[in-house]
């Protein structure tokens, strides 16, 4: 559950604050796309709260127009190495120096596969080949939340180095992870499957 303590946003237990961030054109995306509309985007009326199955959304008065808080959909990568796992110590918000996996947003147009790989050669430099499906996991915020995709990957090409998003990149021997920023990434690594 999402807690807001001071202008920061509290993901759950543990996880890191997610300050106000103001977008300019040449940032990177920010952590959250999501808005709240105000007016309609198909006939302008001004819109108002409207129960829809239990939930309290904006909706039009005059159109069937309703803006659904639909969640971002994450694809992450565990990659496993001589009984370890490749992490990243992140560069940008949200959770700035933090440990995580290695992954981002999937774009419209790719598959969440796709978006894993193409994350780990943004985010630490390597081609990797997807190996698994991991699992698929969920984390809810006050204003939205995301469906993490999570797979098991392997490095085909290139060395792990941190690339502009990253500070850091270590393997971690599996029994001695550090904390990370989020608990859906401490998920993904204690459900791994026995035979990794």
């Amino acid at each position: 559950m999402a807690i807001v303590e001071g202008g920061a946003l509290r993901h759950g237990p543990g996880e890191c604050s997610v300050p106000q961030v103001t977008l300019r054109e040449s940032e990177p995306r920010p952590h959250t796309t999501r808005r709240r509309y105000r007016y309609c985007p198909a006939c302008g009326s001004e819109l108002v709260d409207r129960d829809v199955e239990g939930h309290a959304l904006p909706a039009c008065p005059h159109c069937d127009f309703i803006a659904f808080r639909d969640p971002k959909v994450v694809a992450v990568t565990a990659l496993l190495e001589d009984g370890g796992v490749w992490l990243l110590r992140r560069g940008i918000e949200p959770c700035r120096g933090e440990w995580a996996l290695p992954g981002g947003y999937v774009d419209f147009d790719e598959h969440p596969s796709a978006a894993a790989a193409r994350e780990c050669q943004e985010e630490i430099g390597c081609e990797v080949g997807i190996v698994r499906l991991l699992g698929v996991h969920h984390a809810g915020f006050g204003d939205g939340g995301v469906v993490v995709i999570a797979y098991q990957g392997v490095i085909l090409a290139g060395a792990p180095k941190p690339g502009p998003e990253a500070l850091e990149v270590t393997l971690f021997p599996l029994p001695e992870i550090p904390p990370l920023a989020f608990a859906t990434h401490r998920e993904i690594l204690a459900g791994l499957p026995a035979d990794v």
